[in-house]
């Protein structure tokens, strides 16, 4: 019974020490014990090979958002820079065809010009144009707009002039209120205008117009030059005094015309 008792593990362990000779077992073994080992490390790996991917792939993703993103900046910057040219070009197309309406509309001889330039003097309104002596423009010519009255000619040279605008300091023109005709002399305060010697009895109103009466020489009768803004009182003074807004919007000012021949 003894003996019978180591027999059969006798005779498995003999079978396998055969199997292994022949390397089948051997093989098995080896890949088995191998597995084992190695399970945990190649689940660790597996982990962090799967993190780095996914680190890798999450960077690149946002590198090509980012790209994609100042691709569409640098896209909006040229769309708005071709839309304020568009619009540009558009305001200039209306302004050159009020221009040329108006050269066609009035009685004078005209040459139309372009504003090159402001006076250096900060406290001076005055501003060059691009016509000058070769182009028939002189000393005195009065300058206007569709818009209105702009000044008249201070200087000028073989290719630009000096303009003197209505509303520099220095500056005067003749007017008259368009309802009752009452005349006064409109002056420059540098910057705005102020309407004087206008008789205490005519009648005047916030926002009536103000024409040229063409009795000064300079400016032809009836253009508009601006509106009366706040009209001024003082007791016992002999005339009334009123703020005008000029019909002339000078910050936008662009082109003129200068009337040659009258």
């Amino acid at each position: 019974m003894p003996k019978r008792r180591y027999f059969l593990p006798l005779l498995i362990g003999l079978i396998l020490f055969s199997l292994s000779r022949t390397g089948v077992l051997r093989e098995e073994i080896i890949k088995s014990f191998s597995l084992s080992l190695l399970f945990p490390f190649q689940k660790a790996f597996s982990y962090v090979y799967g993190k780095i991917y996914s680190f890798f792939e999450d960077y690149l993703l946002l590198l090509d958002v980012k790209k994609e993103n100042e691709r569409l900046k640098r896209e909006l910057e040229r769309l708005k820079i071709e839309n304020a040219l568009l619009r540009e070009e558009k305001r200039e197309a209306e302004r050159l065809r009020r221009l040329l309406e108006f050269k066609e509309a009035v009685k004078f001889k005209v040459v139309a010009a372009r504003l090159i330039g402001e006076s250096p003097d900060p406290q001076s309104k005055t501003f060059y144009i691009d016509k000058g002596s070769l182009d028939g423009i002189k000393k005195g010519m009065a300058v206007i707009t569709p818009d209105g009255i702009v000044g008249k000619v201070l200087l000028t040279g073989p290719k630009s002039s000096l303009v003197l605008p209505i509303i520099e300091r220095g500056a005067s023109l003749s007017i008259m209120l368009e309802d009752s005709g009452a005349k006064g002399i409109l002056e420059g305060q540098g910057g705005r205008c102020l309407l004087r010697y206008l008789p205490q009895e005519e009648p005047i109103r916030e926002g009536e117009r103000i024409l040229t009466t063409g009795l000064d020489g300079v400016y032809p009768k009836g253009f508009l030059v601006g509106s009366v803004r706040r009209i001024i009182k003082r007791q016992g003074a002999l005339f009334i005094e009123a703020e005008v807004e000029p019909s002339v919007r000078f910050d936008r000012l662009e082109e003129v015309m200068v009337i040659k021949e009258r």
